[in-house]
């Protein structure tokens, strides 16, 4: 995978229960799941959005080879690239994980959930991290046209929002 838990175990993308290594409670191994199984599912699309199809669905492929294989062999070219999408990557996993915090399916519908904390509506949050990624992907797409000479990056990943989505 191109980013794990350790990107929401601190700092602005810190997620309660979050871990790496040892698990302080059986929460967090639930967690990191949910972490996990996001990160799963928006990988490929990102990396598309990111690298146009061609490249994203070649660099995905790259990096579930090096998660398969027992002697992973790197390609340095696609590892430069990659490690400059980890950081917008974390905080475009963050703003879908945000999206579906106060909400859970049923059979028969959505129902909010309850805790003891209380819950506030995610959107402002939402809207600093996908606006912070925003500006990480600018500056890659600006690395891009320097390094690679040419940029595949969708524009909605250019695009900062506002709270109205305006």
């Amino acid at each position: 995978m191109l980013i794990d838990c350790s990107y929401f175990t601190k700092g602005s993308r810190h997620i309660q229960n979050a871990t790496i290594g040892t698990v302080p409670n059986p929460n967090a191994v639930e967690v990191n799941a949910a972490i996990g199984a996001y990160i799963r599912e928006n990988q490929e699309r990102f990396l598309v959005r990111m690298l146009g199809e061609r490249f994203g669905s070649r660099m995905n492929d790259y990096l579930m080879r090096l998660e398969e294989d027992e002697n992973p062999r790197h390609n340095t070219k696609f590892d430069e690239v990659l490690s400059h999408l980890r950081e917008p990557f974390a905080d475009y996993v963050l703003f879908y994980i945000l999206r579906d915090s106060n909400t859970q399916s049923t059979i028969t519908g959505l129902v909010r959930l309850k805790n003891s904390n209380e819950y506030i509506a995610p959107i402002s949050r939402q809207v600093r991290v996908w606006n912070s990624m925003v500006d990480k992907n600018r500056a890659f797409d600006r690395w891009c046209e320097v390094h690679i000479r040419r940029s595949y990056v969708d524009e909605d990943m250019l695009t900062k929002i506002n709270i109205f989505n305006l």
